[in-house]
């Protein structure tokens, strides 16, 4: 097979060629960039070939396939390959023709490769794409993300002048719930509801395994990560190289995610935590990532009950598991799961772990002795590849225009439909070619607009860039730092002043996620939420509120652009006289501040209120709590929204096993407007009053409506949308699914938070109807 990549002679030959067009001026060839159409024809030279070995003809069942190559491969070197190092991957085993493979390639909301030629596409931060409540969207830049794999697997990255493929196609993506607003990473997720997090994990996972043009190969892998109840960062811990193992920092936390113990009960983990991954499950998803903490003292890629139980036998995921990276070693050193370290890799091999991420522990302490386990393992992994059609005839070599079309307006107005306006006092929008004064730390911000897993660098344009095209931009006042404060400024010469604010996703200054809590200025001083770091609070950093007070003393316009994954305390700030609107960008709803945090410890993964804990999330937490309800968002265009009279019943449709053979209902809302902008429309369910379990109301439904007058939607309610969990406190075995039962009583639905309509649905042990004519299902 040709590895072009491996070959010093073809990179110097590569260098030259490279530098002979450059030199001649000659940058585009009929509006392609040289450097790729370069690429395009080294690529075309060398397309790897499967070549004569039997696992390569096509026409063989997959399985059997999968067993020729694997009866090839020795036990030593299946632990090699099964050992995947986070930047070199696992290795090629030339004799039989295998190349080598990285299976942790990030991809949250664009290809993660930095530095390179073609530069992937960076779409919005998660959490923010969330917040368009586009199921359509999501499944589009999946798709646009899948293409730029399959392009820089295929085709290759440019570094310098080193041409060479990205190194694998499952692309990783974090399905986890936004569980407390001082997580860290909870901007990579699409928020705090599963039922938003499992539309956007179904979509995406879709998208990015769209088939390659003319084929019916997935142009990549999507694999959901971490599983499962993951949302803590804690430490500082400290990663020991030559041993591979963590160890804690003397005077410092003892508890971080490499050793925390996730209490769960059996209600939550089925409510909330497992439905993302069960969503990724039924998108066949071909890949999930283990996490590093323990669920009820089982480490997650330990767990029988949660990697062949539910996730295999249950969920029917037939794809490959992959651990976080040193989860293995974590399982031994920190969590004392076995007393060996090879009875640990045992563990997890026997669990349902295949490939283990930073292979220094997995590839010394696992043995040939292990090899039925290694021989499941090795097959588990290359039926990925096999699916992938790595050892198939290669597609037709796209060029980067073709793959590329499109993305940049896909992520401007993925960008668009992400921010959320929550306040207006009638002055936005703001007219044309006024003069702007723009202060705030991220006023002329570049790669902290990006969050966290970026790629880096690319075409960023800032706040200030932005504002220039329409308004004459001042930049008074002194440069103010996310911690820091600054003089105040007086006022200036302007029509009205913009102030963008918020926090920073990533400290490139202190590389290692784990010391962060240590060694970051940031970290600890509450403006950064990234790995490893997880907020002491919510509030907005003091010099960035004084600076928002002071600039609402000039009687001038002031509009607030808040830059965040996660949420920020504003009740301070947010009526203010001369604050006339306020945007977020990346998270719709959020909670009223410190005091609600003051009852809620981090390590409480329970979502429902109890006695002296207010619960979590828009679903359990009361009104009193909330700043911004949940799927809040306000337009520059005004909507009407009533329910239509049903002339005829829908057809029947398809029965589910959760519906156990009842009947649904339906209802039919028309929307109207000036036409003015797209909207999201949002359906929630408020039980019964009186149910045990406390939960105030949950998303059951919602659609993206394009800019028209005027919209019919029909809504459709199914019997296990009435179907709430009601018991299942006990911890134990939080891995076998509770089951959630029929509330029967007077329900009903709201369109939208706060509600602009409502209508009441009864629920009787036969189904639900609507009023006193039912439009049965």
């Amino acid at each position: 097979r040709g590895h072009f990549r491996d070959s010093s002679v073809e990179a110097m030959l590569t260098a030259l060629r490279l530098l002979a067009l450059l030199s001649c001026g000659e940058l585009f060839v009929n509006g392609h960039e040289a450097v790729f159409v370069h690429m395009e024809k080294v690529a075309a030279a060398h397309r790897p070939s499967c070549g004569r070995f039997p696992w390569c003809n096509v026409s063989l069942p997959l399985e059997q396939r999968v067993d020729m190559l694997v009866k090839e491969i020795t036990a030593e070197e299946k632990i090699a390959q099964l050992g995947n190092d986070l930047f070199g991957g696992v290795p090629a085993i030339g004799r039989i023709g295998l190349d080598k493979y990285n299976y942790i390639r990030e991809a949250a909301r664009g290809v993660l490769a930095r530095g390179g030629k073609p530069p992937a596409t960076s779409f919005p931060q998660v959490v923010a794409m969330a917040a368009s409540f586009n199921r359509s969207l999501f499944r589009e830049v999946g798709k646009a993300v899948g293409r730029e794999a399959r392009y820089m697997q295929d085709v290759g990255v440019m570094w310098g002048d080193y041409l060479g493929r990205y190194g694998g196609l499952l692309l990783q993506f974090n399905v986890n719930l936004f569980r407390d607003p001082r997580w860290g990473r909870g901007q990579e997720t699409p928020g705090e509801s599963p039922e938003l997090s499992s539309a956007f994990a179904e979509e995406y996972v879709l998208g990015i395994q769209s088939p390659i043009e003319g084929t019916s190969t997935p142009q990549a892998g999507a694999s959901c990560k971490h599983f499962a109840a993951y949302s803590f960062e804690g430490g500082p811990t400290l990663l020991n190289r030559t041993e591979s193992m963590r160890h804690t920092l003397p005077g410092h936390s003892n508890l971080s995610r490499h050793n925390e113990n996730a209490i769960v009960s059996r209600r939550d983990f089925a409510e909330s935590y497992a439905k993302p991954f069960k969503a990724c499950a039924k998108a066949k998803a071909l890949g999930v990532m283990c996490a590093y903490n323990q669920v009820n003292g089982v480490p997650s890629c330990g767990s029988k009950r949660l990697l062949r139980g539910l996730l295999r036998e249950k969920w029917g995921f037939d794809g490959v598991v992959v651990t976080d990276c040193d989860s293995i070693s974590d399982m031994y050193a920190l969590q004392g799961f076995k007393s060996t370290p090879s009875e640990t890799v045992r563990a997890a091999l026997a669990a349902g772990t295949n490939v283990a991420c930073s292979p220094g522990f997995f590839r010394k302490y696992a043995t040939p002795a292990m090899n039925p386990l290694l021989t499941q393992a090795l097959k588990d992994a290359l039926r990925v590849r096999f699916r992938l059609g790595e050892f198939d005839p290669p597609p037709p070599l796209p060029t980067w225009p073709k793959v590329s079309r499109g993305h940049a307006e896909l992520a401007l107005e993925a960008a668009l439909q992400s921010t959320v306006l929550l306040k207006n006092d009638g002055r936005l929008p703001l007219q044309r070619n006024l003069r702007l004064a723009v202060y705030g730390p991220l006023r002329n911000a570049t790669e902290e607009l990006l969050g966290n897993y970026q790629a880096w660098p690319v075409d960023v344009v800032t706040p200030l860039d932005g504002l220039r095209k329409v308004a004459t931009v001042l930049t008074p006042g002194d440069d103010m730092e996310l911690c820091g404060t600054a003089p105040m400024p007086s006022r200036p010469d302007a029509d009205a002043v913009i102030i963008v604010a918020g926090l920073t996703g990533d400290d490139p200054k202190v590389q290692d996620p784990d010391l962060r809590p240590k060694y970051s200025k940031l970290c600890k001083g509450g403006c950064l939420e990234g790995e490893g770091c997880d907020r002491p609070n919510i509030t907005l950093p003091k010099g960035q509120e004084e600076l928002v007070r002071t600039a609402a003393s000039w009687n001038l316009p002031v509009v607030l652009v808040l830059i965040s994954g996660g949420a920020l305390d504003i009740s301070s700030v947010k009526d203010l006289p001369n604050l006339a609107g306020i945007f977020w960008m990346g998270y719709p709803g959020q909670l009223g501040g410190n005091e609600y945090l003051e009852h809620v410890p981090m390590n409480d993964y329970s979502f429902p209120a109890r006695a002296g804990y207010p619960g979590r999330g828009y679903r359990f937490v009361q009104d009193e709590w909330v700043l911004y309800p949940f799927g809040f968002g306000l337009s520059y265009d005004t909507f009407s929204y009533s329910w239509e009279q049903l002339n005829h019943p829908m057809d029947v449709v398809e029965a589910e096993d959760e519906d156990e053979g009842l009947r649904g209902c339906r209802l039919q809302l028309q929307v109207t407007s000036a036409g003015k902008s797209d909207a999201s429309v949002l359906f929630f369910l408020r039980p019964p009053s009186g149910h045990s379990g406390a939960l105030q109301k949950r998303l059951v439904h919602f659609e993206r409506l394009n800019a028209a007058r005027s919209h019919s939607l029909p809504v459709t309610f199914r019997p296990r949308d009435f179907a709430l969990y009601v018991d299942g406190n006990d911890a134990r075995d939080a891995s076998d699914e509770a089951r959630p039962q029929l509330v029967t009583g007077t329900w009903t639905v709201e369109v939208n938070q706060p509600a602009d309509l409502s209508h009441e649905i009864v629920v009787t042990e036969q189904g639900c109807s609507v009023g006193s004519a039912p439009i049965l299902l």
